[in-house]
């Protein structure tokens, strides 16, 4: 990388408007999270069949990280980013206006196609466009807005949500914002190769050249390595602030929804903090290697609390520890950047979709595993809608395999060497 070029203003303001399309799908992506009880009762749903709400979108997002990936090298961002960002807001629509199950399922996959290269197109903006010295800091940045828009946006929709006492409603003005941001994206994205410190060769586009490079990645055994990586920091937090936290908390601590809500907050707030400060405190390879133990070994901590730990822990503990989930669950821009720093222009973005994609694998796999532990081990309780009740000693058995992830991932990161992690050139 050229450590003394400059980054140009137009990069700046395409990086924005890719990382706002990132903050949106992340929004979107966690909605059915924000009202857990009323979209169970609407669609009739036990813990199995809610999973799906989660799964089907993570399935799509996680399967098409690798052909988008490979689209946003070949085919450009502009257009592959109106594209997903149109489907977004159409799946949207189409999952809060279902009157059945399968057709709110429909929406959600549809979401998760539209979602897919909204944080990869936001990384490779960074890596082809941005000079070296600011690479680490931005791709933390663009993990520091999706974070900041779900902490900041999740409560006010619960409570618009509870006053009109319809989970529906607050998604008319998500669907109103999508279709803004959308527009600024026609107006103002404009990547070009000029603005770029890489420019691709004439044959870049040559067909053996394409499918030497595809090889080329999907047998780096350090591309897997970092997607686990993924896994045990950034996955976990998100599988529990996305779909099972709030849940989780109202049973485990006796919460409210809306401050269930709440709390589920602080994850995002952590991960927005940990995003920035993890890539500027581990920023070089051997630190980064540090960070991630450092990272898997406070998690496993905290998950052996909340599954061992007494249900009478005082709220602000409670509140520090979900702060701290998120925190080191930013952890994953730490194998992001190693990602990027592997990469050259032909490869950035299938490098990127790759570790995106076997990484973000793990979090429909992890909610459905719950969903169905928790339908497994229903004690027989049922509410005044004739719902599945689960206690917290059922979570608590449910969420014991997020335990034993990051312990693997931890014993993972202690075994890698130094120079195992160096950029190749």
């Amino acid at each position: 990388m050229n450590t003394k070029m400059k980054t140009s203003k137009q990069a700046y303001v395409n990086w924005l408007l890719l990382s706002l399309f990132f903050s949106y799908q992340y929004l979107l992506r966690g909605y059915p999270g924000i009202f857990t009880s009323e979209i169970r009762r609407t669609f009739l749903l036990n813990a199995e069949q809610y999973s799906d709400f989660g799964a089907y979108c993570m399935l799509a997002y996680s399967f098409l990280q690798i052909p988008f990936g490979i689209a946003l090298d070949r085919v450009g961002i502009r257009r592959l980013v109106l594209m997903a960002f149109a489907l977004c807001v159409i799946g949207q629509y189409l999952f809060s206006h279902a009157q059945t199950f399968e057709g709110a399922l429909w929406g959600r996959t549809l979401l998760g196609i539209g979602a897919t290269p909204g944080y990869m197109s936001a990384l490779k903006m960074v890596a082809d466009s941005f000079c070296e010295k600011s690479c680490g800091l931005f791709i933390g940045l663009t993990g520091a807005m999706g974070n900041l828009a779900v902490a900041a946006f999740e409560p006010r929709l619960k409570a618009v949500g509870l006053a009109h006492q319809d989970w529906r409603f607050p998604a008319f003005d998500l669907e109103v914002a999508g279709l803004l941001l959308w527009i600024a994206c026609v107006l103002w994205l404009r990547p070009s190769p000029s603005g770029s410190k890489k420019t691709l060769p004439p044959d870049t586009k040559d067909s053996s050249d394409f499918w030497k490079n595809l090889l080329h990645v999907a047998f780096q055994y350090k591309v897997y390595l970092y997607a686990a990586f993924v896994i045990g920091t950034n996955i976990l937090a998100a599988t529990l602030a996305d779909l099972w936290g709030k849940s989780f908390l109202n049973a485990k601590y006796n919460l409210g929804e809306q401050e269930a809500v709440n709390y589920v907050q602080w994850i995002q707030i952590g991960m927005l903090t940990g995003s920035v400060a993890l890539p500027m405190i581990f920023h070089s390879g051997a630190k980064v290697l540090w960070g991630i133990r450092v990272s898997c070994a406070f998690l496993a901590a905290i998950f052996g609390i909340f599954i061992y730990g007494p249900s009478t822990l005082p709220g602000w503990m409670v509140q520090a520890l979900l702060l701290l989930v998120g925190f080191f669950g930013g952890a994953d821009i730490l194998a992001c950047t190693l990602g990027a720093k592997m990469s050259n222009p032909k490869t950035s973005g299938m490098i990127i979709s790759w570790i995106n994609s076997v990484g973000m694998l793990g979090e429909p796999i992890l909610e459905k595993w719950i969903g169905k532990a928790l339908a497994r081990n229903w004690s027989g309780l049922l509410d005044e809608h004739g719902l599945h009740v689960y206690v917290a000693s059922d979570y608590e058995s449910a969420i014991g395999v997020m335990f034993l992830v990051v312990c693997i991932c931890f014993v993972l990161s202690c075994c890698l060497r130094r120079k195992a992690i160096a950029p190749r050139e």
